[in-house]
């Protein structure tokens, strides 16, 4: 698994300004997972959400993005970071064929029922040979969580295991399968060379979950006013604390051979 710590100050300052501290602990992670990896452009962003992942990912880059939920888009098209937006069910809606040099779908594919058509319209709109990078949770994501090892080693595993059930209630995840039945997938959609790696260790866990408590004031924040922090220009106060106070927290926690993500690389097949 590669080295998670420390945070990288620029990515943390940008994501917290503008979400709760568990959300921006996990989209840094991914993002130091994905920034080594070379996407041709034009990108294509499955489930773009409202670009700031994208902002910091790809800077520069041309790169079309897509999502469900037009309030989403309407916040994607504040940040600047897509030449061109589509509202649309990844499923169904008419892409250009064989017109995106590359794609990537950051923790979007777990909530389309049908992942295959999902799957091969993304592959009719790569070129050959162009990469797909996915990023969705291992089948095993809360077993880390810090509430659900502490239940577990108080013999209440029970509760633990009702935590993580509510949990991915919560995130809506319709997929929790192990990376081979993501890999028979892909294949089956017209992708290969497909390589694992697993992100998301046993710190992060520990730490998102805690912060999960206090980041429930974000989440109210977005449905009542349709953005996760009313005053963002004063979260810079903060962020260092902030960040300083994660990294001593993740490194008094040893890692576990369980992680909560995988990370999935695999190209168009010709």
């Amino acid at each position: 698994m590669p080295h998670e710590w420390p945070l990288d100050p620029h990515s943390f300052s940008k994501y917290y300004a503008f979400a709760p501290t568990a959300l921006a602990l996990r989209e840094c992670i991914r993002l130091q997972a994905v920034r080594h990896l070379e996407l041709p452009e034009p990108i294509l962003d499955v489930g773009c959400g409202d670009g700031v992942f994208a902002r910091l990912a790809y800077p520069g880059k041309q790169t079309w993005g897509i999502d469900i939920n037009p309030t989403e888009l309407q916040r994607a098209q504040g940040t600047h970071s897509y030449s061109t937006l589509i509202c649309g069910n990844i499923c169904t809606v008419d892409l250009p064929p064989q017109f995106f040099g590359s794609a990537i779908a950051n923790c979007s594919l777990e909530h389309v029922p049908d992942l295959r058509a999902a799957l091969r319209n993304v592959r009719s709109a790569l070129k050959p040979g162009a990469p797909l990078v996915l990023i969705v949770p291992t089948p095993t994501w809360t077993r880390r969580l810090a509430l659900t090892e502490a239940l577990g080693k108080a013999g209440l595993h029970s509760l633990g295991n009702a935590w993580g059930e509510l949990l991915d209630h919560v995130f809506r995840h319709v997929h929790r399968i192990d990376a081979a039945t993501w890999m028979r997938h892909l294949e089956a959609c017209g992708f290969e060379a497909c390589e694992v790696t697993m992100i998301a260790q046993r710190g992060v866990s520990w730490a998102f979950d805690i912060l999960l408590w206090p980041s429930l004031v974000g989440f109210l924040n977005k449905k009542l006013t349709g953005r996760w922090v009313l005053l963002p220009r004063l979260r810079f106060l903060t962020s260092d604390l902030m960040r300083i106070s994660l990294n001593a927290l993740a490194s008094r926690v040893p890692d576990a051979e369980e992680a909560a993500e995988y990370l999935i690389v695999c190209k168009a097949r010709p």
